[in-house]
This record gives C-alpha cells, sequence and structure tokens, in this order.
C-alpha cells in the first residue's frame, strides 16, 4: 500500500470576481513542490485555502489523510507556515512570541529552537518591532520549523530578503529535511528562491497550473538547438515550444521541452545543419513556461 499523501488538492477552485485559481496537486510525505509564478497568479490565494482562511467554492483538501474541514485542529497542529504579509505581533517580545506559539504545537522543539536563536544571534528579550526585517524574517521561519511538523505551507517565504538570510533559509530547510524530513510546499514569484530545494516545481499563472513537473525531468527535456537553413523548415509544432528563423543570415533558434536525439534527425532530414544543442536553466524554463498563449 502507497503511503498517505502529506497534501492532496482534488480539483479545488477559488473565484474573486473574474479571477478563478484552480488546483490539482499532491505532495508527498518528504518531498519539497515549489510553487512558481508572477505576482498575482494566486500563490497566497492557495495558501489561504490550506490554512482555511478563506473558503474555496469547489474540490477537496486533504492533509495526511485527513478530510481539512472535519479536521482542522488535528491538521494545523501538524503544519508549520508562513504567510506573506502577514506580520508577528510587534509589540512583543520575541520570546513570548515563542511560548505562545509551542502552546499550539504538541511536538514543538526548545532546543531546536534556542539553537538557531542562539546562532542567529536573535534576542528574546527585543519586541518584535525593534527586530531587522531580516531578523523578523528568521524569527518567522524559527516558529515554522520550531514544531517539527509534518507539513511547511511557505508563502514567499524569502521576498525582500538580502542574499545572504536567503541562503540561511536554504540550510534551514535542508537541515529539517535531513532531520525531521517535512514535507514543504514553497510559493514564490523568483526562481532561484526554490531552484535549491524543490524536488518538482508547479509552474502558476493567472490562476492556472501549467505545468507540474520534477526538476530533473526539467532539466532533462528541456533545451535549446541552434542550427542553419536555406529556408525556414517545416517541423512539427507539437515537438516546439519555440522556433525563430532569421532568413538574412539562415539562422534558426528552437527550444524545445521533450528533448530526445530522434529530434535532431528530424531537422537533418528539414534541412537543418551545423546544429549545436544547449540545456534550458531552470529560469529560462520559466520565461518560456509563463509566455502568454500567442
Amino acid at each position: 500500500m502507497s503511503e498517505t499523501p502529506a497534501l492532496e488538492i482534488e480539483q479545488m477552485e477559488k473565484r474573486y470576481g473574474e479571477f478563478s485559481l484552480r488546483v490539482n496537486v499532491t505532495v508527498r510525505s518528504g518531498e519539497v513542490l515549489g510553487v512558481v509564478g508572477p505576482n498575482g497568479s494566486g500563490k497566497t490565494t492557495l495558501i489561504r485555502c490550506l490554512l482555511g482562511l478563506v473558503k474555496p467554492e469547489r474540490g477537496r483538501i486533504r492533509f495526511f489523510g485527513l478530510d481539512l474541514e472535519r479536521h482542522e485542529v488535528a491538521i494545523k497542529r501538524r503544519v508549520g507556515f508562513i504567510l506573506e504579509g502577514a506580520p508577528l505581533f510587534r509589540r512583543v517580545r520575541a520570546g513570548d512570541v515563542l511560548r505562545f506559539c509551542a502552546g499550539f504545537y504538541p511536538h514543538w522543539d526548545w532546543d531546536m529552537v534556542r539553537s538557531w536563536m542562539h546562532q542567529f544571534q536573535l534576542d528574546g528579550s527585543k519586541e518584535v518591532a525593534e527586530l531587522s526585517k531580516g531578523m523578523r524574517a528568521q524569527l518567522g521561519l524559527i516558529v515554522a520549523f520550531g514544531s517539527r511538523p509534518d507539513l511547511l505551507l511557505l508563502d514567499e517565504p524569502t521576498a525582500g530578503l538580502d542574499p545572504g538570510t536567503r541562503r540561511w533559509f536554504v540550510e534551514l530547510a535542508r537541515g529539517a529535511l535531513a532531520d525531521f524530513g517535512p514535507a514543504i510546499l514553497l510559493t514564490s514569484h523568483i526562481m532561484a528562491d526554490v531552484e535549491d530545494l524543490a524536488d518538482r516545481i508547479a509552474f502558476l499563472r493567472q490562476g492556472e497550473l501549467l505545468l507540474v513537473e520534477s526538476k530533473e525531468r526539467l532539466c532533462q527535456n528541456w533545451r535549446r538547438i541552434r542550427g542553419r537553413c536555406r529556408a525556414r523548415p517545416r517541423l512539427d509544432s507539437n515537438e516546439w515550444v519555440a522556433i525563430e528563423y532569421e532568413a538574412i543570415c539562415g539562422e534558426i533558434h528552437l527550444v524545445t521541452s521533450c528533448w530526445q536525439e530522434g529530434l535532431l534527425d528530424r531537422l537533418w532530414e528539414a534541412g537543418v545543419t551545423e546544429v549545436t544543442v544547449q540545456r534550458l536553466s531552470l529560469e529560462e524554463i520559466y520565461s518560456y513556461v509563463m509566455r502568454p498563449p500567442s
């Protein structure tokens, strides 16, 4: 019997006026799913639906096999989260924030929390408002990870942070994955923020999941091909994400999301010569996936 997924989102839909978010995806235990998309694509709405802060019009959400509507308290004891734009108690001391949050979680790990506070020189006697932006972000992450949750929902956790703090977040997440193995759903509008951690990447645009694929397969399947030909070749458009032909110099640039050696044979048959093949970065793949339909 297969292991129960950490999170199952089945045909969920949430509407705001003309905007509609539609999601159907599963996150396995111990897996990191990165949800990427531009601002306004529905990432924060997705997290709010998962936390029960807003109610979808249709669909079903299950955590660890439990229905969110019927088992909300039991579920939230096993889930850590960061919600973009939701500030901590600014006029409360950092240490009191931690003690308050610890009361909600049965597996709160004070040894781990104190170690992180010491490591990053966070003063628990200071009010949250007295901490720098980076320190407030670190405190929020400590709150999210401190309960040793089975699932983490992280909405833009590195938004507006300096590179050093972003690197600290990556190391914190990697340490948690190695230590207690939570599943993680991480949203960002910056590909680099999920590239170091994600096992799979979901591309979200205007409320629609365009593609959900493993990072490994994305790197294997996407290629940029350059060559030369005397005239624009006749090619199967289903095999190519982009075809750009410059008639004056006879150069052709192509991008495919289904790379295989057989594509080269078909290019040669179509008259393309001097062929070179390059891998695409995940940032480049993002730009192609997010392009509006022509």
